[in-house]
């Protein structure tokens, strides 16, 4: 796997679509590339980061609705 594929699967990656091949390459490559690994760990961050914020009651539904749109 090089880096413009790593990149490509890592929203799929980050979501649990990937079937059990896809996510050993992608591991492996991540553990070799340390670019792809920081890309990882900032895809990974800010979907904890949109969850957390989601799920608060300040925030009005139509926001989360709309957020969730784009983000899917």
């Amino acid at each position: 796997m090089n880096c413009s594929d790593c990149k490509d699967k890592l929203d799929r990656y980050v979501d649990r679509e990937l079937n059990n091949t896809e996510v050993l390459e992608l591991k492996l490559h991540l553990e070799g590339c340390p670019p792809c690994a920081d890309h990882y760990e900032f895809q990974a961050h800010l979907k904890r980061l949109v969850k957390v914020s989601c799920d608060r009651d300040k925030v009005p539904a139509a926001f989360r609705e709309k957020l969730r749109q784009i983000l899917l």
